[in-house]
């Protein structure tokens, strides 16, 4: 793990896994260890991660413990001081991993692109939502969970196709 022991944690809670999003910045090396052609798998994993997360907080709060307790998902705040009391968006991972105050960008770190794997990697997210919410958390609906998902993707997907034509 290349994120340092001390922005890992900044609940009271140690439990909970936190990332700040300088530690996602081109400024930082922490995604070095990643292979850059690999990179926007992650970063659009940590995506789906963080937003299963926030989903699950936000529209299902009363099975939140549950949920958490089977997954640990981390949590993506803003940068300290004070940024850390935070959560910030999941689609600002994206921003986070491209972003540099280095405009000659010195260490020589690749801008990522993901827009072109993410409807891919939903479809792998999809399946893992229906396969966890029927075996482990059958009281929540997974279609409903998906769709709210869904309204959070920051790019149009078949998703988006699909409710459009369901609505018609």
């Amino acid at each position: 793990m290349s994120i340092p022991p001390e922005s890992r944690n900044h609940d009271s809670d140690k439990s909970t896994f936190t990332i700040q999003y300088e530690r996602l910045t081109r400024d930082k090396p922490h995604l070095d260890v990643i292979e850059p052609e690999r990179r926007a798998y992650f970063a659009i994993a940590l995506f789906l991660s963080v937003l299963a997360d926030e989903v699950c907080y936000t529209y299902f709060k009363s099975q939140y413990a549950q949920f958490r307790s089977l997954t640990l998902y981390p949590k993506f705040i803003g940068n300290c001081p004070g940024g850390c009391h935070y959560h910030f968006h999941p689609r600002d991972i994206f921003a986070a991993i491209n972003y540099s105050r280095d405009v000659h960008n010195s260490a020589n770190r690749p801008v990522i692109t993901v827009s072109s794997f993410f409807e891919e990697a939903s479809d792998v997210m999809k399946d893992e939502v229906f396969d966890f919410f029927t075996h482990h958390m059958a009281t929540i609906d997974p279609n409903e969970f998906w769709r709210r998902c869904i309204n959070e993707f920051p790019y149009k997907t078949k998703y988006d196709k699909e409710a459009a034509n369901k609505a018609l």
